[in-house]
């Protein structure tokens, strides 16, 4: 394999890698609306700064289990 075809490859990675991510975040934040109607502005940012694909699926079952975002936060 060409070093083109391994660098297009590992961007498609990368791209498929970062679609996960984004999609983990928004789904912690649709959980956090559903259950607590509005979040503040800064814990929408500090989800939507996590990278960690464990952590997120972490706080997403934090989200649908906690009774307020107290609680949640403590998740973080």
């Amino acid at each position: 394999m060409s070093t083109a075809e391994l660098l297009k490859q590992e961007g498609r990675l990368e791209g498929r890698q970062e679609g996960q991510i984004s999609a983990q975040q928004k789904a912690v934040l649709e959980a956090l609306e559903v259950r607590f109607e509005q979040i503040p502005v800064a814990l929408a940012e500090t989800i939507e700064g996590l990278k960690d694909s464990a952590k997120l699926k972490e706080l997403l079952r934090a989200a649908i289990r906690s009774t307020d975002l107290e609680a949640f936060t403590k998740s973080l």
